[in-house]
This record gives structure tokens, C-alpha cells and sequence, in this order.
């Protein structure tokens, strides 16, 4: 079982273990909700509503998400959508975003959403951390000259293909920035980069033409069956709060 969802009568919190990475962002915006040491890791009716909800959206994953029950507005999305090319790390996507396969096969849709730029994730295109162990390092990024949008056919979403052993393809408008906010490129047709190989970073250079592999593989099956992000390796990269010293 790879989602659980805590519900009461006002909020119902969703959270799928397959694109946990363990950020401990949630735990730090609300502890009192969200604590890895207990079971169930969410107490629902902890905190109000508008709390939790908040704290979820600190996710960048989608890992977690929020449906309210009590007449409150739902997640409102980004726009125009947002990607931010981590330093030696992953690509964090928000706005209205919907993920497909080579094929245009549906993969998921959501608000937030960490994707793989080192090649090594077992979870395609999601990142898993494998840039972790790989020693992944991009931090030097250069803006790309000419990208451009029409803004008139500009609706709001975005679709980002995960090519066949290729690049991430983004169509719809977006803005890639970096973690500054420095504008690299806004354009509604990019490819990026998640061979890890580019010389170009964030974008494609077509470096992983006959070096990359982007074969889906299963994700393993303690992590789906997870209770709580403490059965995954802690991320070294966060410091959790005081209430999750295990963590």
C-alpha cells in the first residue's frame, strides 16, 4: 500500500511513500501533526485545518496532499509554473503540472513535484535521493538565449513528457529560475536535463543520446509498505526538529 490517507470532517491528508524523499519540511511547519516516531506518523486533528494544509504544501514532493471538507479553497497552483534546478540536487517543479511517459500515458498530476536530474533515481522521473550516494554536482547554470512564450496561448498548465533515454520535456508555460531567483529562461517549449551528463545545466544538450537509460523500475517493496518516512534512510541534507530527534 503506497498511500494513506488521515481524514477528519474539515481536511483529509494523503500521503503517497513512493515520492517521499524525506525533506522533514512537514515536520518542522507543524510537529504536532506530523511526527515520525508515532503511528499513525499523522494526527489529523492536531493542529486546525488551516495549519495542516499549510504544512502540506511545504512538501515539495506531492508526497503529501490536502482535499478540504469544510468550504476552504483547495491548493491553488502556481502560475506561471516554476522550475528550480537544486544545487547538485534535484529539479523542483511547482504549478499546474501534469506528468506523462514516452508514450503520453499518464503518469500523475499535482502542484509540487521533485524530479531526477542526476539519472540515477530507481523511481523515473521522480528523484529518490540517488544523487545522494552519486555525488551528483550541478551549480553552475547559465540562462538559455531565446526561449520565448505565447502568451495568448498560455492557459496556465504545464505537461512534462519523460522522454524514452532522453530529457524532461516541458510544454506550457514556465519559468526556470534558480534558487536566488534569477531568471535562467521563460519559454512555453523546454527541454531539461536529467542524465546528470548536460554541459548546458538546466537545460538538454542532447549529451545523453546512447548514455542514458530511463527504463521505469519498480519501487522497492519496503517503501511502499512504509508506515512513515522514518523507515526510509534519513536525508542528510535536512535537520529534523527537536520532536523528531530520531528521525
Amino acid at each position: 500500500m503506497a498511500e494513506r490517507t488521515y481524514s477528519n470532517a474539515r481536511i483529509a491528508v494523503s500521503w503517497d511513500s513512493t515520492l517521499c524523499i524525506h525533506t522533514a519540511r512537514c515536520l518542522n511547519a507543524a510537529p504536532s501533526v506530523f511526527d515520525v516516531q508515532r503511528r499513525p506518523w499523522v494526527e489529523i486533528d492536531a493542529a486546525d485545518a488551516d495549519v495542516v494544509a499549510m504544512a502540506v504544501e511545504t512538501c515539495p514532493t506531492s508526497a503529501l496532499r490536502y482535499e478540504r471538507f469544510d468550504g476552504a479553497s483547495q491548493e491553488v497552483p502556481v502560475r506561471p509554473a516554476v522550475a528550480v534546478p537544486i544545487e547538485n540536487g534535484p529539479l523542483l517543479v511547482m504549478g499546474d503540472v501534469r506528468i506523462v511517459g514516452p508514450d503520453g500515458d499518464p503518469i500523475t498530476e499535482g502542484r509540487r513535484f521533485t524530479l531526477c536530474r542526476c539519472g540515477r533515481t530507481k523511481n523515473q522521473p521522480f528523484c529518490d535521493n540517488s544523487h545522494l550516494m552519486a555525488g551528483f554536482r550541478s551549480s553552475e547554470f547559465a540562462p538559455k538565449p531565446g526561449a520565448s512564450y505565447d502568451a495568448e496561448a498560455d492557459d496556465g498548465s504545464v505537461t512534462i513528457t519523460a522522454t524514452r533515454d532522453g530529457s524532461l520535456h516541458f510544454e506550457g508555460r514556465v519559468q526556470v529560475l534558480t534558487q536566488d531567483g534569477d531568471t535562467l529562461a521563460e519559454a512555453d517549449d523546454l527541454w531539461l536535463c536529467r542524465c546528470g551528463r548536460s554541459g548546458s545545466k538546466p537545460f538538454c544538450d542532447s549529451s545523453h543520446k546512447g548514455e542514458f537509460e530511463s527504463r521505469l523500475v519498480q519501487v522497492e517493496g519496503h517503501r511502499r509498505q512504509a508506515e512513515t518516512p522514518a523507515e526510509f534512510e534519513p536525508n542528510p541534507n535536512v535537520e529534523p526538529p527537536a520532536e523528531a530527534a530520531g528521525y
